[in-house]
């Protein structure tokens, strides 16, 4: 009884974060309709200071890596996902070219995966990372069909990203960034790992947002932009149209 409660609960903890998983003023994109916007502005153009959020009931530990991935793969791999997630946008983000090789950071269940698989093509690479023992084997599991791009499950601690120096052309991490402690150290490691003319996205869920983790533990755009910027990067926050989430891009020129 006891491990059935601590399954649920586990479980529970995990669908969560998918209905959910510092001041910049940067440059904005819009990257919806792919031209330039000349407007500083975005949907977290908040205070000087980052705002203050009750925290719900649901635990949501920064150090948390998720299990049961074909359960939780029925929601994270919904295609009514791409309804609010937008994957199309993310995609546009990262301006992906056939045979470059793309990270995915908290890649879970393979949702992106997929996506930036068929952007790159048979040609390229997507390294599939996760620090979920679980996850990282259920995409080994699933290789074949998130072709026709060379997959690479990796798992990774929850501090480094571990990526090859200099060895990847693009970096995306969805619904993770606000689990990682030490942002601004992690976001050099990725800095490091990435080729020069790299880009680093960002997708976090909205501070606003009414679906997402507890409000207490998300990020204003433009705190996640100046973590970024103090990792070396030049920050954007686009402008897109998802309705949950923001985007910020670093780019390493």
């Amino acid at each position: 009884m006891k491990n059935s409660v601590i399954r649920q609960l586990l479980l529970a903890i995990a669908l969560s974060t998918i209905g959910c998983g510092t001041r910049f003023e940067g440059d904005v994109m819009d990257i919806a309709s792919n031209t330039p916007d000349v407007q500083r502005t975005s949907k977290n153009d908040l205070s000087e200071s980052a705002p203050s959020h009750e925290n719900t009931s649901m635990p949501h530990d920064h150090k948390q890596a998720f299990a049961y991935p074909e359960e939780v793969s029925k929601k994270w791999n919904n295609p009514e996902r791409d309804k609010w997630q937008h994957p199309e946008e993310i995609i546009a983000a990262l301006a992906l070219k056939p045979g470059a090789t793309v990270a995915d950071l908290g890649a879970g269940t393979g949702y992106m995966v997929a996506h930036m698989s068929k952007a790159v093509g048979q040609d390229g690479t997507v390294m599939a990372i996760d620090a979920s023992e679980e996850m990282v084997e259920y995409l080994t599991k699933r290789q074949a069909e998130l072709g026709p791009a060379t997959i690479v499950p990796q798992k990774v601690g929850f501090d480094d990203p571990e990526l090859p120096a200099s060895g990847v052309d693009r970096v995306l991490t969805l619904d993770t960034w606000h689990h990682i402690e030490g942002r601004e150290t992690y976001a050099k490691k990725v800095y490091d790992g990435l080729k020069r003319g790299g880009l680093f996205v960002v997708v976090e869920h909205d501070v606003q947002a009414e679906h997402g983790p507890p409000k207490g533990m998300r990020l204003d755009s433009r705190q996640t932009a100046r973590q970024l910027e103090a990792a070396g990067f030049r920050a954007e926050i686009v402008l897109e149209s998802m309705p949950r989430h923001y985007m910020v891009v670093g780019h390493k020129d």
